[in-house]
């Protein structure tokens, strides 16, 4: 079974996933010393999950901050998502965004205008989300 459970630090965010749930939640502050690193731990366990073959899956973005390089790993991971949305996979991302902040919100249009296969809602990010 595919899972993976990130505690939060100063620089990374928190990160849960269960393939038997098949909840993604990634909720914090995004700008990792080893960028790479992180996200490709992040895209094996997804990838092991639906070699497992699980179908679906539904991602919660709750990000409150993320620089650059943190930027293109999300569009790496959310293009990983829609070619397998695009093999038959149910995936639906909900990506949380502050209201006040026109920069993360254009770039999270900015992915789902992107994607072709792949469900992305944008959501206000609330205090308890």
């Amino acid at each position: 079974m595919a899972e993976l459970h990130l505690d939060p630090t100063s620089r990374t965010p928190a990160v849960t996933f269960t393939s038997t749930d098949a909840v993604l939640v990634i909720a914090g502050e995004s700008y990792p010393e080893d960028v790479t690193r992180f996200y490709t731990n992040l895209k094996s366990t997804l990838q092991a999950h639906f070699e497992e073959g699980h179908n679906s899956l539904r991602a919660e973005l709750k990000l409150t901050y993320f620089n650059s390089s943190s930027a293109r790993a999300l569009m790496e991971l959310l293009d990983m998502l829609d070619a397998q949305s695009e093999a038959g996979s149910d995936i639906t991302v909900d990506w949380h965004v502050d209201p006040d902040d026109d920069i993360t919100r254009e770039f999270a249009e900015d992915i789902a205008s992107d994607v072709s296969k792949l469900t992305v809602n944008l959501l206000d990010l609330t205090d308890d989300a």
